[in-house]
């Protein structure tokens, strides 16, 4: 396709998305009634300190590569990444990420499209953020509500999902040297790494590229994407999903009171599973044992309902829709089958 094709890609894309959110911003006034409070704190307002943490993500990218900072980020982690055939670029969004999610798949998207990494590298990348990065990120916020609730089953909670993210780890390393093993996708020497034409250029030359080809993009899917989660929000529909996948979950490993409460708690809130958990385990309703299998089951049903609300808009925004849903996809279904691999470790374990 000539670049002038192109232009009219561009413009017809841009057009659509525009339309797009003008369309479920109208559905939004009608099933609110215009209740302005409203729109500002479910809609306005998330969007805008959205969009103000992915600049702000931006201005960090272009203060590193313009103070040549990308070499000392990406040595903390290089030892790691290198296993995986993965360049220092990957390093740098891979050490990014124990601090911001936001922030690292923005950097490996970035990279990408200055053609310092390859596809399937930004692919193998992002995923392999969702493991110890993703991990240890949550890790304060996990261990102040789990462990005091759920005691001793709260700590062996813990302890399966962190060998879960290890697990993770461990499958993409070895998917990157699997697939990561002849030319452009070979790791890049560290002559060519650390941002020489950025420190030549300065930070804010490096900020307003980055905002003007980057965050429009962003804000171009996020925004559609967003209010089109708050309308099925509004209509029920992830209430819906809550129950679908609690009512076709049959086991005799617990209770059906651990079912009932623990699974459809942690599936609406976090904390409240894990009050469920530790009342049920303090009355002598389940066992420490069962008390880890209803966490880690409610832990698998609210995977994919927490994407659906919480990562979607992210994913879409900063890659393409078509890489962001894959990356999505495949994710989370890591996720799910390397927390079933530590939790079949821990029954195997723990008797």
């Amino acid at each position: 396709m000539n670049r002038s094709g192109k232009r009219i890609r561009q413009r017809l894309n841009t057009t659509f998305w525009v339309l797009l959110a003008i369309f479920l911003l109208v559905l939004l006034l009608k099933e609110t009634h215009f209740n302005l409070p409203f729109l500002w704190s479910r809609v306005f307002f998330p969007l805008l300190r959205l969009m103000a943490v992915m600049a702000g993500t931006l201005f960090l990218t272009a203060v590193i590569e313009a103070k040549g900072w990308s070499r000392m980020v990406a040595a903390i982690s290089r030892p790691l990444i290198r296993l995986g055939n993965l360049s220092d670029w990957s390093a740098t969004a891979f050490t990014t990420a124990f601090l911001s999610g936001i922030a690292a798949n923005t950097m490996l998207w970035n990279s990408y499209k200055e053609g310092k990494i390859s596809k399937k590298e930004m692919f193998l990348s992002a995923l392999l953020n969702v493991g110890l990065p993703s991990y240890f990120l949550h890790l304060p916020v996990t261990f102040a509500i789990i462990v005091p609730l759920a005691r001793e089953a709260g700590i062996l909670y813990m302890a399966i999902t962190f060998m879960a993210a290890v697990i993770r780890t461990i499958l993409i390393i070895l998917a990157g040297r699997l697939i990561l093993k002849n030319g452009k996708d070979k790791p890049q020497g560290l002559e060519d790494f650390g941002g020489k034409e950025g420190q030549k250029q300065g930070i804010m030359p490096l900020f307003k590229k980055y905002v003007t080809k980057r965050l429009f993009s962003i804000a171009l899917y996020t925004v559609p994407i967003y209010m089109l989660v708050v309308l099925l929000r509004l209509h029920g529909f992830f209430d819906m999903l809550q129950h679908a996948t609690a009512n076709i979950l049959k086991t005799n490993a617990i209770p059906v009171e651990g079912i009932s409460v623990v699974v459809f708690s942690i599936v609406t809130e976090f904390s409240a599973g894990a009050a469920a958990a530790g009342a049920m385990l303090q009355e002598g309703v389940l066992t420490v044992k069962e008390t880890v299998i209803a966490l880690v089951l409610g832990n698998i049903i609210a995977t994919p309902i927490r994407a659906l609300r919480h990562q979607l808009p992210r994913y879409l925004g900063i890659y393409t829709p078509g890489t962001g849903l894959a990356l999505l996809l495949v994710g989370q279904s890591l996720r799910i089958v390397s927390v079933v691999m530590a939790t079949g470790i821990f029954l195997l374990i723990y008797r």
